[in-house]
């Protein structure tokens, strides 16, 4: 299994709030975040939250998701009429505090979000008011080809393997 989704209610409009911290943060004591990671078909804004103020908010935002200092969370977006390309996000080291073995997506939108893999038998919708696991040490993408508007994700790492964050989130929920 590469991927499992979870219903999860969440405020989007607070969540949103988030963003312009997000995008504004420029760590300056460390190179571990992926500002503004613009390319065709998407845009990555991903911090740690040791960078950022908001810790508290998040953590009420996201609850009982229980986040660190030490975990990341940002915004990725898919622009409209594109598809991301399979891809995995596994670039650094296990010793790396950015390391991404595992994302928790959740979906911004008033639409689902079609989220692909390399054997298509793994591809899986994240409906609105959903929550998606995603393993992204193994290949993924998403397919918006045929949607008109901007994608929002919002994104936390927990710095747990894929089958340790579904444990974890299976059990809170």
């Amino acid at each position: 299994m590469f991927s499992t989704v979870f219903d999860f209610s969440f405020d989007v409009e607070k969540i949103l709030s988030l963003e312009e911290e997000i995008y504004n943060t420029t760590p300056t004591e460390h190179g571990f975040y992926m500002h503004r990671a613009d390319t065709k078909d998407m845009t990555q804004d991903i911090l740690m939250l040791k960078d950022l103020t908001c810790l508290e908010k998040v953590n009420e935002y996201v609850a009982p998701i229980l986040l660190t200092p030490e975990h990341s969370i940002g915004f990725e977006n898919v622009n409209p009429n594109q598809k991301v390309d399979l891809h995995n996000d596994f670039l650094f080291s296990w010793n790396n505090p950015f390391t991404r073995k595992a994302n928790i997506l959740f979906n911004l939108n008033d639409f689902p979000v079609y989220i692909i893999h390399q054997d298509p038998k793994h591809n899986k919708y994240i409906n609105p008011q959903q929550i998606m696991v995603l393993d992204v040490t193994k290949q993924h993408g998403c397919d918006h080809r045929n949607i008109d508007q901007l994608t929002k994700l919002f994104t936390i790492n927990i710095r747990k393997t894929y089958d340790d964050t579904v444990s974890y989130i299976q059990s809170i929920i």
